[in-house]
């Protein structure tokens, strides 16, 4: 499996249990696949957009094997 973006839309948090759009801890997810917020979570990808600043949404390219 692989991520593409620093943030994920409509997953679920695994800290507070909800689902939407956010930035997410790198490195929790390739040790445990699970997707953790780093901040708020957006209750969409519009939303998500407006709140956040262009320059901090990046391309990546992660894997977990």
């Amino acid at each position: 499996m692989a991520c593409l973006n620093n943030y994920v839309t409509q997953c679920v948090d695994v800290t507070t249990g909800e689902t939407g759009c956010f930035f997410f801890d790198t490195s929790h997810w390739q040790s445990t696949g699970e997707f953790k917020a780093v901040g708020e979570v957006y209750p969409g990808l519009i939303e998500f957009f407006n709140a956040t600043p262009r320059n901090d949404r990046k391309s990546i390219y992660l894997e977990r094997l």
